[in-house]
């Protein structure tokens, strides 16, 4: 808490990404692709039932193989960004209190995201409510300019924060795809193991 009681970590030694190895990562690519029509008429693609089931077997095996931890997946979303779209930047969650939000997730590089850096904010905020219920995004109040902490191309599987201040961007002119696991029970980024 900020010294306005609202919620704006500050911590120069906070992780906001780790790298992981997920052997599974080629055949979710196709999967997915498989899956998009080609179209940008939603922002997002909210995997359910047997596709979801088929996503979550397949990373909760990976995750239980490489990292030795035993992982549920609650949610899989394939974020659809148009050619040069700049997203705003967001903390994730419903409601205020992000009651049952997740406060990082398993980032996955589906097509063109090489292209489509993830950067991460600091500063002196307050969050409130957004009008479209559809996208998990809380908007962000400045209190003063924001300071941009870290910038990361996720081309690679990585966990990544979602719980403070950040945004993506599509610098290129083509589509960027990106599949986001969210898990019952959040992996802390100091856990888990740096890639050898």
């Amino acid at each position: 808490m900020n010294k306005h009681g609202d919620y704006s970590p500050i911590n120069i030694f906070m992780e906001y990404f780790k790298e992981i190895n997920l052997p599974s990562w080629p055949m979710l690519q196709q999967f997915c692709l498989k899956k998009w029509d080609g179209t940008f008429n939603a922002s997002a693609m909210i995997f359910k039932d047997r596709n979801l089931d088929c996503i979550a077997s397949t990373i909760e095996h990976d995750i239980a193989n490489q990292l030795g931890v035993k992982a549920k997946v609650k949610t899989a979303i394939m974020f659809i960004n148009d050619a040069n779209f700049v997203q705003d930047i967001h903390v994730d969650g419903f409601d205020l209190k992000r009651v049952n939000a997740a406060n990082t997730a398993l980032n996955l590089p589906v097509l063109n995201c090489d292209h489509g850096p993830m950067y991460w904010y600091d500063g002196d905020y307050y969050l409130t409510e957004t009008e479209n219920m559809k996208l998990k995004y809380l908007k962000i109040n400045w209190r003063e300019e924001p300071a941009l902490t870290v910038v990361k191309i996720i081309n690679r599987p990585t966990f990544v924060k979602i719980d403070i201040p950040h945004h993506v961007e599509n610098r290129s002119s083509k589509p960027r795809l990106m599949l986001s696991i969210r898990f019952t029970e959040d992996f802390l980024l100091e856990n888990i193991p740096p890639i050898v």
